[in-house]
């Protein structure tokens, strides 16, 4: 039968017993992390607006950088490519516009004429 000191004491969380009961942490190191815990968990809700904001905010950096990247990739590819191909003056009766639609062609993976 249990006594009324066993009654009252509460069941420590797993963590807490293995670290610091078991392998003997300091106890200083617990007190200081149910602080920030504390601390961090009132920052939380006294700034939910800024930090749902900010998730948003980068969330939405992380979905459009790859898009410029390739976006980036692309254009600098089409002007070196329009750059070689006036360069070599490939196909000298072709206009502007040919020579950019080669360009095009050959960055998204056709070939250069001969």
């Amino acid at each position: 039968m249990k006594s009324n000191s066993d009654k009252n004491q509460t069941n420590l969380p797993w963590w807490v017993e293995l670290l610091f009961v078991q392998i003997g942490l300091p106890d200083a190191w617990l007190s200081k992390y149910l602080r920030k815990k504390k601390e961090t968990l009132i920052f939380i809700d006294e700034n939910k607006k800024y930090i749902a904001y900010s998730i948003i905010l980068i969330a939405g950096i992380l979905y459009i950088y790859p898009i410029v990247r390739y976006t980036s990739s692309s254009a600098s590819c089409i002007n070196n490519t329009t750059k070689y191909l006036k360069s070599k003056n490939i196909n000298k009766s072709q206009n502007e516009m040919d020579i950019n639609s080669l360009a095009v062609g050959y960055c998204h993976g056709g070939s250069l004429p001969k």
